[in-house]
């Protein structure tokens, strides 16, 4: 195949998806006790989600190198590929898109002829997926790398994402909110739900004081009052104790959505490091708007 498809870690692309379709994924890096961890298939995902039982687990993660993307570069290069499609966590969120594009650079002092295709997705965890699983369908519908590229970028703000926030408990802890915020929200028994926003940064959408009315705003805030519907949704959650979050939105995609199809993903380093464990965020896919 003369066009491969590149992602990294932060997609919380499934390791079996990535083989069965010949993705090659760039590996974000996640630091906690001392060590340095590689986000690859070998990674404890369910045993680093038990070290936020600790009080003072603050993990940190860290970009891929611009070497990291070489190899990935030549790597498919060896395997035939002419053109490579790039996409990449939120440019806003990481410099990871960077990396990919400093070693594109890199690439064209070594190989005349290979075309490296960046695509920011300006988001982050499944809506990366769903770009990359595009890319593969246009592949085999036979487009040139150039127009696949330029779909993707059409698609990428047809992406959403909406993530409550139980609490503010591991964002606060560690530093990533003031006391002051922290404080008031307590008081106010206040429960975020942040969204990406057009320049791939979360902003806050709203709050609720109730997890019920969180997860029906989800659907609401996705389906603008229920007036679009996606063409696919994917319910991430931040660790095995949101298993009863994403339950309950999985209940409200079918009351609402009954039609569009969904899976229930695992999220890995990205979003956790982050927020902590116990969140749960909807990613919508409303390319079908395209058409």
């Amino acid at each position: 195949m003369s066009i491969k498809v590149i992602t990294d870690s932060a997609s919380d692309i499934p390791w079996d998806y990535a083989k069965e379709k010949g993705v090659e994924v760039v590996s974000l890096t996640v630091n906690y006790h001392s060590q340095t961890f590689t986000e690859n298939e070998e990674f404890d995902l369910l045993g680093y989600y038990e070290h936020f039982k600790e009080k003072k687990f603050f993990p940190k993660t860290a970009q891929p190198s611009p070497a990291d993307f070489f190899t990935a570069y030549e790597k498919v290069i060896e395997e035939g590929a002419k053109d490579i499609i790039v996409v990449t966590i939120s440019s806003g969120l990481s410099g990871t898109n960077n990396s990919a594009r400093i070693a594109a650079d890199m690439l064209s002092q070594f190989h005349e002829g290979i075309n490296v295709h960046l695509v920011d997705s300006l988001n982050a965890s499944f809506p990366e997926v769903f770009l990359v699983d595009e890319a593969l369908d246009l592949i085999e519908k036979g487009l040139k790398a150039e127009e696949i590229a330029d779909k993707l970028r059409l698609l990428v703000p047809k992406l959403k994402t909406y993530i409550l926030l139980p609490n503010l408990n591991h964002l606060h802890a560690g530093g990533r909110i003031s006391t002051p915020k922290y404080v008031l929200a307590r008081l106010l028994k206040k429960k975020p739900i942040t969204v990406v926003n057009s320049e791939g940064k979360n902003e806050v959408a709203t709050s609720v004081t109730k997890i019920e009315k969180g997860i029906q705003e989800l659907v609401r805030l996705t389906t603008e009052d229920y007036t679009v519907k996606p063409r696919r949704v994917c319910i991430v959650k931040t660790g095995p104790d949101a298993t009863e979050l994403a339950d309950m939105l999985e209940a409200e995609l079918k009351e609402h959505l009954p039609d569009v199809p969904y899976i229930i993903l695992l999220s890995g380093v990205s979003i956790s490091a982050h927020t902590g464990s116990g969140c749960v965020s909807l990613v919508s896919d409303f390319g079908n708007l395209l058409e």
